[in-house]
């Protein structure tokens, strides 16, 4: 069975990768945390814009989790700049957001995110899941 045939067959999670996480939640980052750590993942973790392109100056993640409502810049001004640069421009982004209106997630997608999830509608297990089928599916794209 490949990856993608687990993944449909009752998903799997990311194991030895790093994601960042941005998120200015401390409860959900210690949450995300604790998993990240249960399947061998680094979490790179930036409460606002400032502190994401300070730790993507000197870390590179296989995957950013990106907030919508933020201090300072949004969600969606960092996700301009990041499409912007070619240092992070493929790097995969899912924004995870509760924000749910169809407008907002047109947006998101538009401006360069690969999925955009509702925090209301998923757990955490299901996060990762989307999360690692988006690893996948990069990872694929790069190969070919």
């Amino acid at each position: 069975m490949d990856d993608i045939d687990a993944i449909t067959k009752g998903g799997t999670q990311p194991t030895n990768k790093r994601i960042m996480w941005v998120e200015d939640d401390v409860f959900l980052s210690d949450i995300i945390a604790r998993k990240c750590k249960t399947n061998r993942c680094e979490l790179l973790h930036a409460t606002n814009a400032d502190d994401t392109f300070t730790m993507l100056k000197n870390d590179t993640p296989d995957v950013i989790i990106l907030d919508i409502l933020l201090p300072g810049k949004n969600g969606y001004e960092i996700l301009e700049e990041l499409k912007k640069n070619d240092a992070t421009k493929n790097i995969p982004v899912i924004i995870l957001s509760n924000f749910g209106q169809k407008e907002e997630i047109e947006k998101g997608l538009r401006l360069g995110a690969e999925k955009y999830l509702i925090k209301a509608t998923l757990t955490l297990d299901e996060i990762l899941t989307e999360v690692n089928k988006v690893l996948i599916e990069n990872e694929s794209e790069n190969i070919k």
